[in-house]
């Protein structure tokens, strides 16, 4: 146990000491100032929120907040495990570190909490940033449930990026050369995050077709008992579409992450619509949701991107454990 904590000390030692853990911290604490900035103006023009949705410190800071780590987290997990085991091996440090007293399976164990920590005090800080520099350029005070649903979500960050960091460490673990770890890497991101939606979005779009008359604004479509039956079979190819697209995304850790941060991030649900008004939109009616129904709602989200944490560690702990050290 001792040896573990060694280990774990001394790869977040290396990490948060690094270059590259300090440009893309950087990096990323200049894109969510610039967030910041945005919800700012967004807030101040009347676009930050869906109209006759409640103006809340969340509803604000959930779409910005939402969508930088989407990208950030997955790089950042990669960034960390792409090299994790192979740049060992490269450097010649893996064999002297085996030759101590440490099994190796201490050692690929200690690299995980090592990461971990250092994952951790990345998604902090910068969240913290974030819900910071909002509440003073706002002028909003979170609320207590508000407060435990971003402490929940930051959580949930860290099991995303962790997510991504057990494929990259699996990658890591299978190769030789750190080049062929960066490159497989950065193609699983790319995969995830671009060509899964995209191929998605033409499956759906290709499958079910939607004719549109000439002048008809989709749009504007309100449904309710008197919708034409034109405007009903829009509305179910628009929900079969989506579907769709849902399906394939799911094989994704971007779109759990994403739905997780929907319910997490969601204080209000939209239970009726009240009235439309003349010049467009509507008087919506909702209700406050609890922590325990957005929790429950996320769940199966949840257990997607832990057991894909859990399965890719336990892969990558199993393949190390039964090499042996060339260098």
């Amino acid at each position: 146990m001792a040896n573990l904590f060694v280990v774990a000390s001394k790869e977040f030692s290396d990490i948060i000491k690094g270059k590259r853990f300090i440009i893309l911290l950087a990096v990323f604490i200049l894109l969510m100032t610039a967030a910041v900035a945005n919800t700012y103006i967004s807030a101040t023009q009347g676009m930050a929120t869906r109209p006759g949705l409640p103006m809340g410190f969340l509803r604000l800071v959930a779409s910005g907040l939402t969508t930088m780590m989407s990208y950030f987290a997955p790089i950042l997990g990669i960034a960390l495990g792409v090299d994790a085991i192979s740049g060992e091996r490269e450097k010649g440090t893996l064999k002297m570190v085996l030759a101590q007293p440490i099994y190796r399976d201490t050692f690929i164990y200690g690299k995980f909490l090592g990461t971990l920590l250092a994952i951790s005090l990345a998604i902090f800080a910068t969240s913290l940033i974030e819900v910071s520099g909002c509440i003073i350029a706002l002028g909003i005070t979170p609320t207590s449930d508000d407060a435990i649903r971003l402490i929940l979500f930051i959580l949930f960050s860290i099991l995303y990026t962790m997510a991504y960091y057990g494929i990259a460490i699996l990658i890591s673990t299978l190769s030789k050369k750190t080049t062929v770890s960066v490159i497989a890497g950065v193609m699983i991101w790319a995969t995830f995050t671009f060509i899964i939606p995209i191929v998605a979005s033409l499956v759906a779009y290709s499958t079910v077709t939607i004719r549109i008359q000439p002048g008809q604004n989709i749009t504007r479509i309100r449904p309710g008992e008197n919708m034409t039956a034109e405007a009903r079979q829009i509305m179910e190819a628009l929900r079969a579409r989506t579907s769709i697209m849902e399906t394939i995304n799911m094989f994704t850790p971007n779109y759990h992450f994403t739905r997780i941060a929907q319910y997490i991030l969601q204080a209000f649900v939209t239970i009726g619509i009240t009235e439309f008004r003349p010049g467009g939109g509507a008087t919506l009616t909702t209700r406050p949701v609890t922590i325990m129904e957005s929790l429950t709602s996320s769940w199966p989200n949840i257990l997607v991107l832990a057991l894909l944490t859990i399965a890719t560690f336990i892969i990558s702990s199993a393949i190390f454990t039964k090499q042996e050290a060339r260098e």
